[in-house]
């Protein structure tokens, strides 16, 4: 059995929704799946539709990731849909992960552009790392809704202010230019909550705002 877990998102410091993390159960209990590839994304998009229908009155937004080569795939453009269509109330994201795939910019171009036909948000996801650069973020923009940054992608390094700081400032110019909600995910203490008034993120997340928990 599989089922979501969900992290809260806040805008303003108010409760807005979740990112979800599919786990899986397992001699009683919930693991992170050895191997995403073994379901498929209609068993992907089911506990999806199960989890929309347990979540609060409140929640208005939920985001899931596909890494490059699910993010492509016919089928999950297709399954994503139909959950959307079943759970009108609550938009679902869809984030596209800083991974490497076997999948060209074109390709990626024309499945966000497909997503966002079938009333699918996108956000690109920990921007500025791993494929998420800016030549990819381009290529995606006229499809794209939301942009996100990860603070704990710097958290351990020994300069973590001075790292951090140009990265902010450039993809929250970035966000502003393109028109797109900034989300910054990764806050764990009081300090990190700085980070977020001097760039003025729409989204905040992290441990120090809640944990995933099971939704259902």
């Amino acid at each position: 059995m599989i089922s979501f877990f969900g992290q809260p998102k806040y805008a303003k410091h108010e409760f807005i929704g979740y990112e979800l993390f599919l786990r899986e159960y397992v001699d009683g209990k919930w693991h992170f799946p050895d191997d995403f590839g073994k379901f498929d994304a209609a068993e992907f998009a089911d506990a999806l539709i199960n989890t929309l229908h347990h979540v609060s009155g409140n929640t208005q937004m939920v985001s899931i990731n596909l890494d490059p080569d699910d993010f492509v795939s016919t089928r999950y453009i297709h399954e994503l849909s139909r959950a959307q269509f079943a759970c009108p109330t609550v938009q679902i994201i869809v984030e596209l992960t800083e991974h490497n795939g076997q999948v060209s910019l074109k390709q990626l171009a024309e499945a966000a552009n497909s997503f966002r036909r079938h009333d699918l948000w996108v956000c690109l996801d920990d921007v500025g790392t791993g494929e998420n650069q800016i030549n990819l973020v381009s290529a995606l923009a006229p499809y794209v809704q939301e942009y996100k940054f990860a603070l704990q992608n710097f958290h351990n390094q020994k300069d973590f202010i001075t790292l951090v700081t140009p990265q902010l400032q450039f993809w929250r110019e970035q966000a502003s230019i393109a028109d797109v909600i900034f989300a910054i995910e990764g806050f764990e203490t009081q300090s990190d909550l700085q980070i977020a008034h001097n760039y003025h993120a729409d989204l905040l997340q992290g441990y120090y705002f809640g944990r995933p928990h099971l939704l259902q």
